[in-house]
């Protein structure tokens, strides 16, 4: 059974502020999650389970996180990788 997908006006605006090429290659990332919501290319962050990232170019990021009981994915970001990214949604490294 697909999963759902749940994406917030903020991450609409992260995806229209995307080059032109990126919208339509993070459109299709985010539409293969429902099908397969930890593909081969993401990893788990560390000390946060269930909230995976995935490279979708050399310097975008799409972060989610997968509620398994609901068959629900919640992207919280997606955008350029930048230096505290992850502290910045609370989901830095645990020391």
């Amino acid at each position: 059974m697909p999963y759902r997908i749940l994406i917030t006006q903020d991450i609409k605006k992260q995806i229209g502020d995307l080059p032109g090429n990126m919208r339509t290659i993070a459109r299709q990332a985010i539409a293969n999650l429902a099908n397969n919501p930890r593909p081969s290319q993401s990893k788990e962050l560390a000390g946060h389970p269930e909230h995976y990232r995935m490279h979708i170019s050399n310097k975008y990021r799409l972060v989610s996180r997968v509620f398994e009981n609901e068959n629900l994915i919640e992207v919280e970001y997606i955008g350029v990788e930048s230096p505290g990214l992850y502290k910045s949604l609370g989901l830095d490294r645990p020391d």
